[in-house]
C-alpha cells in the first residue's frame, strides 16, 4: 500500500479540522476527494506529506510513518512525490523553466541541458508553449497551474497529489490534463489523490470517490457505486441540489 491514512484527526489551535480519517490508495489508483471549500481536503493532502502532524492516527507513505523518519528517509520519499498546490506554488523569483527543474538539480545528476529539454517537453505536456523563460506573474492563473503539474510530474512520481489541478481551465484542457494524468498513473503505477469540484473530471479519473465534510470523510466508493449511491450527503452533492444535510452556507 502506498498511501495508508488509519483514524487521523487533525485539531489546529483547538479547532477540528480532520476527524478519524482512514484511507488506502494502492499503486495504479487515482482516489477523488469532493468536498465544500474548507470541508479538509487541501489539509488531508498537507497531512499525507507531513506538512502536518496528525493528533490522533498515523499516515504510512510507501511502508513508512512519515512522521516518525529520519530527514534523509523523508527525502527519499519527496524524490518519489509529486504535488500540485491549489494555487500553483511556483517560486516567483525563478523562471517557468527553472520551476520544473527545480527537483530534477535537486535530486538528479543530468546536465543541465538535458533538464532543459525535458522541462520544454513536460511544458508541452500540460499545454504550454514558448513560456519556459517567463516568470510565472508574467502567466495567468490557469498557465501557472499548468506550469505546477509540470513540475510535480518531473520525477516521474509513483505518489502524486493534486489539488484542483483544472480549476480555471477550460473543458477541453481539462480534459487534457485528466489524460495526462490517467497516462501518469498507468505508466508509473502510481498512487493518486485528487482533489476537484469538476465531477466530469472526478468521474473520468477515480478508481474511488470520497465525499469529505466538515473534517469527516462521509464515505469512500468505487466510482460506479459513487455515482449510483443513495447516501443522503452523496445524492446532495453529485446532483448540487439545495436539500439535504450538507448546509448552502457555512
Amino acid at each position: 500500500m502506498i498511501i495508508q491514512l488509519e483514524n487521523i484527526s487533525l485539531n489546529i489551535n483547538n479547532f477540528d479540522i480532520l476527524n478519524s480519517i482512514s484511507l488506502n490508495v494502492d499503486s495504479n489508483e487515482t482516489v477523488v476527494l469532493l468536498g465544500k471549500n474548507g470541508s479538509g481536503k487541501t489539509m488531508l493532502l498537507k497531512t499525507v506529506v507531513g506538512l502536518y502532524k496528525p493528533n490522533e492516527g498515523y499516515v504510512k507513505v510507501f511502508g513508512h510513518d512519515i512522521n516518525k523518519i529520519a530527514k534523509e528517509e523523508k527525502n527519499n520519499i519527496f524524490r518519489k512525490t509529486g504535488y500540485v498546490f491549489q494555487k500553483s506554488g511556483l517560486f516567483d523569483s525563478l523562471t517557468i523553466a527553472e520551476n520544473v527543474m527545480f527537483a530534477l538539480q535537486r535530486f538528479t545528476n543530468s546536465s543541465k541541458s538535458d533538464m532543459f529539454e525535458k522541462a520544454i517537453e513536460l511544458l508541452k505536456s500540460t499545454g504550454l508553449k514558448n513560456v519556459e523563460n517567463k516568470f510565472p506573474s508574467e502567466l495567468s492563473g490557469g498557465m501557472q497551474k499548468r506550469a505546477g503539474i509540470a513540475r510535480a510530474i518531473a520525477m516521474d512520481p509513483t505518489m502524486l497529489l493534486l489539488d484542483d489541478p483544472t480549476a480555471g481551465l477550460d473543458p477541453v484542457l481539462s480534459d487534457a490534463i485528466a489524460d495526462l494524468i490517467i497516462d501518469i498513473r498507468e505508466r508509473l503505477k502510481s498512487a493518486i489523490i485528487v482533489v476537484t469540484h469538476d465531477m466530469k473530471i472526478a468521474y473520468k479519473l477515480a478508481s474511488k470517490i470520497g465525499l469529505l465534510h466538515e473534517g469527516r470523510l462521509i464515505n469512500i466508493l468505487p466510482t460506479e457505486d459513487f455515482i449510483n449511491s443513495t447516501d443522503e450527503f452523496i445524492r446532495q452533492f453529485r446532483t448540487g441540489s439545495l436539500e439535504g444535510p450538507i448546509p448552502v452556507l457555512g
